[in-house]
């Protein structure tokens, strides 16, 4: 067979592999794709994975106690913890935006855990409320309220949760228990009150089976 035949040959993708290669396709071939850092070999009629990389993922917007673990063809997945942002602070009045909450995944062979976000200060009429602590220098964190006037200020706004990144085997395992943080509430004051943070969220990546 030609030396093409015996090389790791790479692709921006799936589509850009057919286009390629056309009909020129062999068995044995191996492939990887950039776009899911996946690794393949052609089977004769297909190519079929041989690990490597994530084929796919869920994202996971509620709490779940009992979350089912898709099939998997391969049991070492990633999982993206993120907390929820918090809130930001009013503006004119002595209220702070709430923190967020923590958002965490957890089976039998690990948990990754992420804190939320830290509300945003309030502002009086004189004088720019201080931002909330700095998780991440963007992110879901709600936005400060304002109070516009002869002396405009603003209030802090909230920053994002935190973010945990872990890789588990979950060999055997079905379920696991799923908490996603909610965003926390504004600084109330009327007109002037600080935005919502937003919501966490728990991503799943696997190889699907």
């Amino acid at each position: 067979t030609f030396l093409q035949d015996q090389a790791v040959m790479r692709f921006a993708d799936s589509s850009a592999r057919t286009s390629g290669l056309g009909t020129a396709v062999a068995e044995g071939m191996v492939s990887y794709l950039q776009d899911t850092d996946a690794v393949e070999v052609y089977d004769g009629s297909a190519w079929v994975g041989v690990g490597g990389g994530f084929t796919a993922s869920t994202a996971i917007t509620a709490t779940d106690a009992s979350w089912s673990v898709p099939t998997l063809a391969d049991p070492v997945v990633r999982v993206t913890v993120v907390g929820g942002g918090g809130g930001g602070g009013a503006a004119g009045a002595t209220n702070d935006g709430s923190t967020g909450g923590s958002s965490s995944f957890a089976t039998s062979a690990g948990t990754a855990t992420a804190s939320g976000g830290v509300g945003g200060r309030y502002a009086s009429d004189q004088s720019t409320g201080r931002s909330g602590t700095d998780y991440l220098a963007s992110g879901n964190g709600g936005e400060g309220g304002k109070v516009t006037g002869a002396v405009p200020s603003e209030a802090g706004a909230g920053r994002g949760g935190a973010v945990s990144i872990a890789y588990f085997d979950l060999s055997g395992i079905s379920t696991a228990n799923v908490t996603v943080g909610g965003g926390g509430a504004g600084g109330a004051n009327g007109s002037s009150s600080g935005g919502a943070g937003g919501d966490g969220v728990v991503v799943f990546e696997y190889r699907a089976g």
